[in-house]
């Protein structure tokens, strides 16, 4: 069963399996699935058509744009930014305020330091 906090905004055909758990106020777009034992911290925004894989923790304060696909096990630490259409493999961590441009691919088992920008700019 989910642990929805009732100011939670849950967007339409929401999945959700096992031990969900949704602080407060956090906004949910439409379309999500959720896997096992998701937990998504309080003032989390994540877009529509977004998948959880099992395991994952978005902390808060985290935006995570619309499409994206995170594998099992995925960190996502305060303030953390997720663009649209990312596709991240499992045991992924993001530490606080990192960001992960659109259509990126992260591979398995990736850390993404604090402050940081995923991929690299290659300019420099």
């Amino acid at each position: 069963m989910a642990d929805i906090d009732p100011s939670a905004k849950i967007g339409n055909n929401v999945t959700m399996d096992d031990s969900v758990v949704i602080e407060k106020e956090a906004v949910i777009g439409d379309n999500c699935v959720f896997g096992k034992k998701v937990v998504i911290e309080k003032k989390t925004v994540i877009g529509s058509g977004v998948k959880l894989g099992e395991g994952c923790v978005i902390e808060k304060k985290v935006h995570i744009g619309n499409d994206s696909v995170l594998g099992a096990k995925v960190v996502a630490t305060k303030k953390a930014v997720i663009g649209r259409s990312v596709t991240m493999g499992d045991n992924v961590m993001l530490e606080k305020n990192a960001i992960v441009l659109d259509n990126a691919v992260v591979p398995e088992g990736t850390l993404i330091k604090a402050e940081m920008t995923f991929p690299k700019d290659k300019k420099n």
